[in-house]
Formats: structure tokens, sequence, C-alpha cells
């Protein structure tokens, strides 16, 4: 995998397509990596330059100590950086879940670099001081756990959550796989990945991300009630549109041929500098 570093620490990414072609930037979402974009990302790159960071902490990219390399001012810099490093004046942008909060932080912190804007299955903050309470618990949860060093622990109770429900009707190796791949992380850091960038420490957006001056495409899973409720109140929004595929929180794992098809269509339609 190509690298590149930032403030002394390295970043792997992976990259699929051509370098002409207009650009499109895959954020993962928590506990995962680049490696959760395979399935889908060479359909995408047919007609457009696909990249995927693996965030700090994930994957193969650097896990430093220090708790401020993981607040969310500095991974949405790196995306910053990372565009400056493939010398991308502007790129579409598709997060997923904690992939999704990062790529709407760095929309709202830097919108003249973003053509257009993808949230797959994103929470946009805590609207109430309950919300935040809860969300803050459930953080520090996991957080306790992860700081144990006991991983294998650590994702028997991550897996669990009602979010991930679904899930458990995928194919034995898609599900395989994806354990492997959480496994293969560090749980320091991504305890500190986690307290810098999980659902307590992000502000309520949802009154703000209707103000983005860009198209944006919400992505939600009809089996996922959570996200599914998102989308629905994201609706009445001029500059959004929403798409509700047969799947839970992960879509682009558990309906890919349906998420692939409604990403072309919505970056084909947001803006004629992206007309293919």
């Amino acid at each position: 995998m190509p690298t590149f570093s930032h403030r002394g620490i390295r970043y792997h990414f992976a990259e699929w397509g051509k370098r002409s072609a207009p650009p499109l930037i895959l954020l993962h979402g928590f506990s995962q990596s680049s490696a959760t974009w395979q399935e889908i990302a060479p359909d995408l790159a047919k007609d457009r330059l696909v990249i995927a960071p693996d965030f700090i902490g994930h994957g193969q990219s650097d896990r430093p100590t220090d708790p401020a390399c993981y607040e969310m001012v500095a991974v949405t810099d790196m995306i910053g950086a990372l565009l400056g490093h493939l010398e991308l004046e502007r790129a579409d942008l598709l997060g997923y879940s904690m992939g999704g909060r990062i790529a709407l932080a760095f929309a709202r912190a830097q919108p003249h670099r973003l053509a257009s804007l993808i949230l797959e299955s994103a929470g946009l903050g805590p609207k109430s001081e309950e919300e935040r309470q809860a969300a803050r618990e459930r953080d520090s949860r996991a957080i306790a756990l992860l700081m144990e060093g006991d991983i294998e622990k650590f994702m028997d109770y991550w897996q669990e959550q009602v979010v991930f429900a679904s899930q458990k009707h995928l194919p034995e190796q898609a599900r395989a796989n994806l354990r492997r791949a959480r496994l293969a992380n560090d749980p320091h850091a991504l305890a500190l990945s986690l307290r810098g960038t999980g659902q307590h420490a992000m502000p309520d957006l949802s009154h703000e991300v209707g103000k983005l001056q860009m198209k944006i495409l919400y992505i939600a899973g009809n089996l996922d009630s959570r996200y599914l409720k998102i989308a629905e109140e994201l609706t009445c929004q001029p500059n959004i549109s929403c798409v509700l595929l047969p799947a839970g929180h992960n879509t682009h794992l558990e309906a890919p041929e349906a998420f692939v098809r409604h990403v072309k269509d919505f970056l084909q339609e947001s803006s004629p500098l992206h007309r293919l």
C-alpha cells in the first residue's frame, strides 16, 4: 500500500483507478481499515480515482500514544493533507459510521475542498444532554474494555451491539473476514480513537448539515432503526438526498450492489463537473 506522512505520522492508503479520473475518498468505520472497501472499490474505480486511507490507529497506519493525535481536528487535518499529497484541489468524500462523522467534520472545516459529500450510517451528534450522557456512557464502557488490552473480549462485546445484529446473516466467510480485520487493530490505539472521535465528542449537527453548500447523499439501512430515523429527518433538506437500502448498519457490506449503484448515480448528478 502507498503511504504518506503528516506531522510525523505515517498513513497507509489503498488506491484504485486512474489518477486522471475524478477523485473519490472513502473513509472507513471504527476498528476497520481501508480493506472494508475492497469489494466495492473496483466497481467505483471504473470511472474515477478511489482513495481509501487507514485512519490513525487503524489498519497499517501508525499508532502513536499521544491522545491529541486522535482528536477530531487532527483527524480531519489528515484528510486535507492526503488531498495535498495527491495534488487534489477537491474530491468527493464518502464516510461510513465513524468515517461519516469525520467526513462531516471535514466538510464543515474545509467545504471548498469537497465537490460532494456521502454519509453512510453516520450520526449527527447527540441532540440533548441526556443523549450525550448515554453516548458518553457507551463509549466509556468500550474504552474501558479496550484499555484492558484484550482485543478478543472487546470485539465479542462490540459485535453484540444491536446496530450490528443484521450482520449475523452475512455469509460465514464475510463475517470471519470482518472479525479478522477488526482483531488486527491495537486495542489501546482504538481506545484513543474512540475517545477522540466517538459519538460523545460530536456536537449536534442535525441543523447544520443542511446548511453545507454542497450536494449530500445520506445512505442508511432499513433494518438500522437509529440511522433510519436520521435519514427520515433529513429528507426535508433541499441539498440532501436520502437512500434506504435493504440492510443494517453497514450497507456497503450488506447490500454492495445497491450501494454502488446509488453512489454512482449520485456522483454523476451531483455537479456538472462530475458528469462522466
